[in-house]
């Protein structure tokens, strides 16, 4: 129907939206996505040119209009063609279409709005049946519920694994340290600083972490293929996400490695020297 494009708010990149005059006594006419109109007219102008459904009449395109996600948020668009509905009572009345979707934009709270919307369908019809009064921010959250569902799986999943391995590293770290309280000792002796001792710890454990984000990233670029489906526009191979992790991983390092830092630079150097 005319304004469905301005209600959906998916714009007319060339062309016009279905207008009044576009019924059964105007020429056929239709609006193409901006998926079909590539693909179909890669190096022409989409707007002008003629389709025809089997042995149907021919129809111009009178418009283009963006690509809208219809069944799967994250896949490719398809491509997809408008019929004006003014031009197809026929279908419209057929058994095989025994429903029609009816869309409304409201300012405010759209729930508020839903009896609105009943009230003017009765007021054509009153026996017309009105079921499943959904706003867009319904119909969102269903479509990606299972994919975020998966994703808060495996972001907990990654909160634990980098709580494991903060963990781990700060157990490394100290045992490393207990196993250097001669050298710690020496070094402090020789002239050593307390901020030249906890540079020297922290700097193992950002080279254990450059290792880790190393190795991570060899494995990341191997699953993430099997995560497409699961990624909304970012790809598998995104330096910024890459480049995100990494830093995480740094910071975490740094903390793991600060507090057996600071305890090597307050080691006595005289007891560290005795334990020999």
């Amino acid at each position: 129907m005319p304004g469905y494009f301005a209600t959906m708010l998916l714009p007319v990149l060339r062309g016009r939206e279905f207008q009044f005059t576009d019924d059964a006594r105007g020429p056929g006419v239709a609006i193409v996505s901006e998926r079909a109109a590539r693909l179909y007219w890669p190096h022409e102008e989409a707007v002008g040119k003629r389709i025809r459904f089997g042995a149907g009449e021919w129809l111009t395109i009178a418009g283009v209009v963006r690509n809208a996600a219809q069944r799967d948020w994250a896949a490719a668009p398809s491509p997809e063609v408008y019929l004006a509905a003014l031009q197809n009572e026929g279908f419209l009345r057929s058994p095989r279409s025994p429903y029609l979707t009816l869309v409304a934009r409201a300012s405010g709270d759209p729930a508020a709005s839903v009896s609105a919307v009943r009230n003017a369908v009765w007021a054509i019809d009153r026996n017309l049946p009105v079921s499943e009064a959904l706003t867009m921010q319904d119909v969102v959250e269903t479509a990606t519920a299972r994919p975020r569902f998966e994703v808060f799986l495996l972001t907990l999943f990654a909160a634990v694994a980098l709580l494991i391995a903060t963990a781990g590293l700060h157990a490394l770290i100290v045992f490393s340290v207990s196993r250097r309280v001669h050298e710690i000792g020496i070094r402090i002796s020789l002239g050593a600083t307390g901020t030249d001792v906890v540079l020297t710890v922290m700097r193992q454990g950002l080279v254990l972490a450059l290792i880790g984000s190393l190795a991570g990233a060899g494995g990341a670029l191997l699953l993430t293929r099997l995560m497409e489906g699961m990624l909304f526009g970012v790809h598998p191979a995104d330096p910024w996400t890459y480049a995100a992790v990494a830093g995480v991983l740094t910071i975490s390092a740094l903390v793991a490695a600060y507090i057996p830092a600071r305890r090597a630079a307050s080691i006595d150097p005289i007891a560290a020297l005795r334990q020999e």
